[in-house]
């Protein structure tokens, strides 16, 4: 069915579904990565080589995102949805049966190839329901959605530990949930499958700041999830404070992506996108000198992880202003690449940064690429 006849009805119902899906899906990545990161680190692994091996699921995102808009057009979305959710589910409890270093490398690349078909199909299938007047409102509903699932992930770690299979099994559990969730909206979502692809790679020249922004996030993410720990821990937490703190910072994004996005909705979604990324980089300047204060240091992690997800927000709202169709799919596909470049390069830098320059490399790295995204984003308000 296309979004032009869809009913009112039947647009809500896959606009619910696909969020449904993403929620619990996200909760996975949001549980895999510190639960990663802690395994290697209680193994004595390295923060740099902590970061290169939590690199290859970005990088498994990259090398597959080309793939999926022939992928889709050839057999279908909802039934990629499934296939992608089923094998990310066998790598979970993959990754539960070994401690290796080089199976982790592995078995991460192949989860992010994975991985990344929910999130192209999913976000296809939310801008293409979306009416353009209330589009950032339901984006922001979207990323709130991502944001309960990435922030309940550290939170069912604190709960449930890091040692043993049981994290693993957890993990693959909310995979298969969401596969009944894929199934029981089938007849909702839009079939862009009957148009032809369109290259990602021709969205460099068409909308290069949007990409630069869903880089950036990305590259948050990934130092969030691999690093936030390490830092936490450095800065003297325990592990259930610092991977709860890591939860504060997506209950932030959470609680704010909804107004975020009725801002945006009212005023221009590219001012927006200015305004939370400077207030990115000030929250990360401000980090460093408040874990011994500990209500202060969560409240700056709430509004910095809001403002972080808010350029996520502006972009893939922007990105379902301007195309659809094949051309959707293939923009969701550039996103991906994008995603999976910033988050390959997050963790390494990061990581590399706070080895050479102690916590304050963690905050340093990442006031650096917000400036620079509010920098472009206000250059090139008027170009794309």
């Amino acid at each position: 069915m296309t979004a032009a006849v869809m009913t009112d009805r039947a647009r809500r119902a896959g606009i619910v579904g696909a969020i449904a899906c993403t929620t619990i899906f996200a909760l996975t990545v949001g549980l895999s990565f510190p639960l990663l990161s802690l395994v290697l680190e209680d193994q004595g692994t390295s923060e740099a080589a902590i970061g290169v091996n939590a690199a290859m699921t970005p990088l498994g995102i990259m090398i597959a995102s080309p793939f999926y808009p022939r992928l889709i057009e050839r057999f279908g979305s909802w039934q990629v949805a499934i296939g992608s959710l089923l094998l990310s589910a066998l790598l979970i409890l993959s990754l539960g049966l070994t401690r290796s270093f080089g199976a982790f490398l592995v078995l991460r690349l192949m989860l992010g190839m994975a991985d990344v078909g929910i999130f192209i199909v999913s976000e296809t299938w939310i801008n293409q329901l979306a009416r353009p007047e209330t589009r950032g409102r339901v984006v922001g509903i979207y990323a709130t959605g991502l944001s309960v699932g990435f922030g309940a992930g550290p939170f069912t770690l604190a709960l449930i530990g890091f040692q043993g299979f049981a994290p693993f099994a957890v993990g693959a559990a909310c995979c298969l949930l969401a596969v009944g969730v894929v199934l029981a909206v089938r007849a909702q979502v839009p079939d862009v499958s009957d148009e032809a692809p369109v290259s990602p790679l021709g969205f460099l020249r068409r909308a290069p700041t949007l990409l630069a922004a869903i880089c950036v996030y990305a590259f948050w993410e990934g130092a969030m999830l691999s690093l936030f720990p390490v830092f936490g821990l450095a800065a003297g937490l325990t592990v259930a404070v610092a991977t709860s703190a890591l939860s504060v910072a997506f209950l932030g994004n959470t609680v704010l992506q909804i107004p975020i996005g009725w801002l945006s909705d009212r005023t221009s979604r590219r001012q927006v996108m200015v305004l939370c990324a400077l207030l990115t980089a000030l929250g990360a300047l401000l980090l460093p000198g408040l874990p011994d204060r500990l209500p202060l240091f969560l409240g700056v992690l709430f509004v910095f992880g809001a403002t972080a997800g808010g350029i996520y927000t502006m972009a893939m709202s922007e990105l379902g202003d301007r195309f659809s169709g094949s051309d959707l799919v293939a923009g969701n596909a550039a996103f991906a690449i994008a995603f999976g470049l910033g988050g390959m390069l997050g963790g390494p830098i990061t990581g590399a940064a706070m080895q050479l320059t102690g916590n304050g490399g963690f905050a340093g790295v990442l006031a650096l690429i917000f400036a620079a995204m509010a920098a472009l984003a206000y250059l090139r308000r008027r170009r794309g």
